[in-house]
């Protein structure tokens, strides 16, 4: 069965469970507003994918690189619901965050899913100073989705 991509005209853009910061952020993702969502960033964070394909950027660094990159993405992906979501908190502040993306080829109108891990670390002011992003490999939506 075939998940219509979430935007905030037709629902939430995420689970419930996501932390108010990150909500907030990922709302404006899926509106388009990718300001919204490297305003959480640090002006020197770093945004990282271990598992990154060959050829796609493995680390980016400062706020004005997360910002290019994502502005990029717009054309590609049109960002959709977050569900599975599960939150981890630990005692220094580092928020782990695991959840399975609904998302469309922005070209094609195709659905896609993605399953992420985000491990993140705020400074005292609460922007993302680091974010390591294990993202699994882009999938298809089936009829069995």
């Amino acid at each position: 069965m075939e998940t219509p991509v979430q935007t905030p005209e037709n629902g939430s853009p995420q689970d419930d469970d996501l932390p108010p910061w990150l909500a907030a952020a990922l709302l404006g993702l899926a509106s388009g507003d990718t300001a919204a969502w490297t305003d959480v960033f640090a002006e020197d964070a770093v945004h990282e994918f271990p598992f990154a394909a060959p050829g796609a950027p493995q680390r980016l660094e400062g706020r004005a690189e997360i910002a290019t990159f994502v502005a990029g993405l717009s054309g590609r992906i049109r960002f959709g619901a977050l569900t599975d979501v599960r939150v981890h908190e630990a005692a220094d502040g580092t928020v782990v965050i695991e959840a399975e993306g609904h998302h469309q080829d922005a070209a094609s109108g195709a659905p896609f899913d993605l399953r992420y891990v985000w491990v993140v670390t705020r400074g005292a002011d609460g922007r993302i100073t680091r974010l390591r992003d294990y993202m699994g490999p882009r999938r298809p939506r089936t009829e069995e989705d």
